[in-house]
C-alpha cells in the first residue's frame, strides 16, 4: 500500500492494491469510515462510437509506485495507456491528474475518456452543481425545461465545464454528522484547427443505490438523454460535439482535485464548495473602468431613460426609442416599478447625483417620478399597487399570473424598499421628507402586515383584490420584508420591525436551516431555484444586521452569502476565435450567473451590500467579492455609439453567454432599465462610503 497525507496532517489518501484490484480510500484523521472508497477499474472509463457509454473495462498491466507526497499509476485500458498521479497541494486538497495515450497503433474514432466516483446511497442526500443542480431543484415548475438528476440506469446530467461557476460536482449526506465529497475539475481546453474551443464535462448520475459524480471528455447528458444540450429558456437540441478522434500518439491530460470532510451542519456542504474554489482557482476578475468613469457613464444611460408624459407622467423608461435593437421590436414607451425596470432606484440615483453635485434640476426629477408613482398607481385596495404605466396611452398596467392581473410581492417589494431608501435619502440631506410618502409607506407596511400565508411567509404574488394568488412557499416575497425594515427607520413602529423579524425566522426555517427547499421563484419569469432569491435573503439578513447587530442575522447573511457565490464565476473560460469576448478580452470571472433555468451571465447582484458586509464583520472574502463584482460589470458597457450594438453611451446587455445557453461569447441587445439602475446605484453608494 501507498499513502499520502495532507500538509495539515488530517487528509490521507491510500492506494492499495487488494484482490479486486487497485483501489482508493480516502480518510480523515480519526475517523475510521473512509469518505470515499473506489476500485481503480470501476472508475476509469473508455468507450468509443456514439452514444458514449461509461464502460469501465478494467486496467491492465498495472504498475504503481511512489515518493515523497506522490502516488503514481500507470496501466492500460483497452487500446489507451493511463498514468494516474495522486497528490495533496497547499490547501490540502487531492490534486488526481490522469493522462489517456493512444498507444494502438490505431486511429480511435469518437474516443470518449473519464473518471467515475462511485458514492451508495446515503441518508439525506443532496446534490450541488453550481448554478445547475440545488438538491435537484424542488421548486423549479415541472412544465418548464431546468436542469434534473433524475433516477435511473445510467440516467444524470452532464454539462460543459464552461456552464459551472465553480467546476465541482459536490455530494453531501448523514454518516457521523453531515459529510461531503467534492469532485472539482481544473478546467483545460482543447482548440480545434477551426478556433473552437472544447472542454470537459462534468456531473453527476444517480440510481436507486448509489450516486456518481462524473468527469468526463467532453459529452454531455441532459436529463437522462445523452448528447443532448440545454440552449435557451425551455429549449434542448442535440449536440454533436465531445467526442474526439484520437491518431495514434495523441494524448488527453485533465487535471481533477478531490476534497472531503464534514459540513457544518446539513444542508450546507456548499459552502465548502466555495471556499475550496477560492483556494483552488485563485479568482482576479477585470476592471475596465474606474469608479467615476463607471459612474458617468451609467448616469449617461439614465438620463436617456428620462420621459414626461401626459398629466403629470414622469418616469425613466423601462425600454429606450434611443437606441438601436437590431431584431428586437421595439416596446412602446413605459414606466417598470421594481424587476426589470427598477424605477424608483433610477429615481434614488438621479437623487444622490443631485445632492452630490448640487444639481437641484436631478432632485427635481425623482420628485415628479416619485409623486407620479403614488399619487396614480393606486388601486381600490390600499396597499395593491399597479407596476407599470405605458406612456403611449396613459394605461396602468399590472404583472400576470395564470391569465389573472396580480402584484408582485418581489416587483412591489423592491419598489416599497426603494421609496423608503429615497425618503431617507432626503432627510439625510437635510431635506424635507413629504408626509405623502411616509403615509405611502405606511399604507403598504399595513398591507404587508396582514399578507402574509398561513406558512408565515408572503406569496409570490396577490390578486388585485389583495388575496394570494397562491400558497406556494417561495423565497419571492422576500423584498417585502426588506420593505418593512427600510420603514422602520422611517416611522420606527416596533409592530413593523418585529412582524418582520418573526417573518425572517420563517423563510430561514424554510429555506436557509438544511436547504432542502433552496432558494426559488424569484426571477419571475423563471419559476426555479434562482440568484435573486438568495439575493434577498441575504439582503433582508444584512439589512436587519444593520438594525439590530443581532449574531444570528451575521450567520444568515454568510450563509446565503456563500450560497449567493456558488453563482459566481470563479474562473475564465476561453471563446472561440472570432467571438466578441475573444475579441475583446472578456473575462466572466466575477460575473454571477441568473438560475437553473437562465445559464447567462448578468449584473442583478449586491455587490456594495456584499463589500460592506465583509467590512463591517471582518469577513474579508465578501468585501473582495463585492468589489470584484462591480468592477468586472464594467465590461459590455458601450462608450460610444457602436459599441456593443448600441448608439447611447453607458447603456449594456442584459445577458452575456459565457456558455451554449444562446450565443457562446456575445452579449445580447436587450437592455430593460435596471442594466443601468443596479449598476449606477452600487456605485454610487461604493462612491460615497469611499469618499
Amino acid at each position: 500500500m501507498h499513502a499520502i497525507v495532507s500538509r495539515d496532517q488530517k487528509r490521507r489518501a491510500e492506494v492499495a492494491d487488494t484482490q479486486d484490484g487497485i483501489q482508493l480510500v480516502l480518510r480523515t484523521e480519526g475517523e475510521l469510515t473512509p469518505f470515499f472508497t473506489g476500485q481503480l477499474n470501476e472508475m476509469l472509463c473508455y468507450s468509443t462510437g456514439r452514444p458514449w457509454h461509461t464502460n469501465t473495462p478494467g486496467l491492465k498491466d498495472v504498475r504503481m509506485d511512489g515518493e515523497s507526497g506522490l502516488i503514481r499509476i500507470s496501466g492500460t485500458l483497452e487500446e489507451l495507456f493511463v498514468t494516474l498521479s495522486l497528490a495533496f497541494d497547499e490547501n490540502d486538497l487531492l490534486h488526481v491528474q490522469v493522462s489517456w495515450e493512444n498507444r494502438s497503433g490505431n486511429l480511435l474514432n469518437e474516443a470518449v475518456v473519464g473518471l467515475l466516483f462511485l458514492l451508495p446511497k446515503r441518508n439525506q442526500e443532496k446534490v450541488t452543481i453550481p448554478h445547475m443542480i440545488y438538491n435537484n431543484n424542488p421548486s423549479s415548475d415541472p412544465n418548464r425545461i431546468v436542469p434534473r438528476l433524475g433516477v435511473g440506469p445510467g440516467k444524470g446530467f452532464i454539462c460543459e465545464e464552461h456552464r459551472l461557476p465553480i467546476p465541482c460536482v459536490n455530494v453531501e449526506w448523514e454518516e457521523y454528522g453531515t459529510r461531503y465529497f467534492s469532485l472539482f475539475s481544473i478546467p483545460g481546453y482543447v482548440e480545434t484547427d477551426d478556433g473552437r474551443v472544447h472542454y470537459g464535462s462534468l456531473g453527476a448520475i444517480q440510481d436507486e443505490s448509489r450516486t456518481i459524480a462524473v468527469a468526463l471528455s467532453g459529452v454531455l447528458m441532459f436529463n437522462g438523454e445523452k448528447d443532448i444540450y440545454y440552449i435557451a429558456k425551455n429549449r434542448t437540441e442535440s449536440y454533436q460535439g465531445g467526442y474526439m478522434d484520437w491518431e495514434q500518439g495523441y494524448s488527453l491530460t485533465k487535471e481533477y482535485a478531490l476534497d472531503w470532510g464534514h459540513a457544518l451542519r446539513t444542508g450546507h456542504a456548499y459552502r465548502e464548495i466555495v471556499r475550496k474554489g477560492m483556494l483552488l482557482y485563485k479568482p482576479e476578475g477585470k476592471k475596465p473602468f474606474s469608479l467615476e468613469e463607471l459612474i458617468v457613464l451609467k448616469t449617461n444611460a439614465m438620463d436617456d431613460r428620462w420621459r414626461i408624459g401626459e398629466h403629470g407622467a414622469a418616469g425613466y423608461v423601462k425600454f429606450t426609442d434611443s437606441n438601436v435593437f437590431g431584431n428586437v421590436s421595439k416596446h412602446p414607451l413605459h414606466y417598470m416599478y421594481g424587476w426589470t425596470g427598477q424605477c424608483l432606484k433610477l429615481a434614488w440615483c438621479d437623487a444622490k447625483l443631485g445632492f452630490e453635485e448640487g444639481q437641484e434640476e436631478r432632485i427635481a426629477k425623482c420628485l415628479r417620478a416619485v409623486d407620479f408613482y403614488l399619487s396614480e398607481s393606486r388601486t381600490e385596495v390600499p396597499g395593491i399597487r399597479h407596476s407599470s404605466y405605458r406612456l403611449e396611452d396613459g394605461a396602468w398596467d399590472d404583472f400576470h399570473w395564470n391569465k389573472q392581473s396580480v402584484t408582485s410581492s418581489r416587483a412591489y417589494g423592491e419598489t416599497m424598499a426603494d421609496l423608503a431608501e429615497i425618503a431617507l435619502l432626503f432627510r439625510e440631506s437635510g431635506r424635507e421628507v413629504s408626509a405623502t410618502w411616509i403615509e405611502a409607506l405606511r399604507e403598504s407596511a399595513d398591507f404587508f402586515l396582514k399578507g402574509a400565508l398561513p406558512s408565515g411567509i408572503f406569496p409570490s404574488a396577490w390578486l388585485m383584490d389583495g388575496k394570494p394568488a397562491d400558497e406556494m412557499i417561495t423565497a419571492a416575497g422576500l423584498p417585502c420584508l426588506i420593505a418593512l425594515v427600510k420603514t422602520y427607520w422611517i416611522t420606527m413602529e416596533k409592530k413593523v420591525l418585529d412582524f418582520a423579524e418573526s417573518m425572517m425566522q420563517r423563510y430561514y426555517e424554510l429555506h436557509a436551516e438544511t436547504f432542502e427547499r433552496p432558494f426559488a421563484r424569484s426571477t419571475l419569469d423563471a419559476k426555479c431555484e434562482d440568484k435573486e432569491a438568495g439575493m434577498y435573503f441575504f439582503l433582508a439578513a444584512y439589512e436587519l444586521y444593520l438594525l439590530t447587530r443581532d449574531e444570528r442575522y451575521q450567520e444568515w447573511a454568510e450563509i446565503s452569502a456563500d450560497w449567493l457565490l456558488t453563482f459566481v464565476y470563479m474562473w475564465n473560460p476561453a471563446y472561440n476565435q472570432g467571438s466578441a469576448f475573444q475579441n475583446t478580452d472578456f473575462s466572466a470571472v466575477g460575473w454571477p450567473g441568473v438560475s437553473v433555468q437562465n445559464h447567462h451571465l448578468d449584473v442583478f447582484f449586491p455587490t456594495y451590500e456584499f463589500w460592506q458586509f465583509g467590512r463591517l464583520t471582518g469577513k474579508t472574502q465578501y468585501e473582495r467579492w463585492g468589489r470584484m463584482s462591480l468592477d468586472a460589470m464594467g465590461q459590455g458597457i458601450s462608450t460610444k455609439p457602436g459599441e456593443w450594438g448600441f448608439t447611447v453611451a453607458g447603456e449594456q446587455g442584459e445577458g452575456f453567454f459565457q456558455t451554449y445557453w444562446n450565443h457562446r461569447g456575445h452579449s445580447n441587445k436587450w437592455n430593460p432599465s435596471w442594466v443601468i439602475a443596479l449598476v449606477l446605484n452600487n456605485a454610487l453608494r461604493f462612491r460615497d462610503t469611499l469618499a
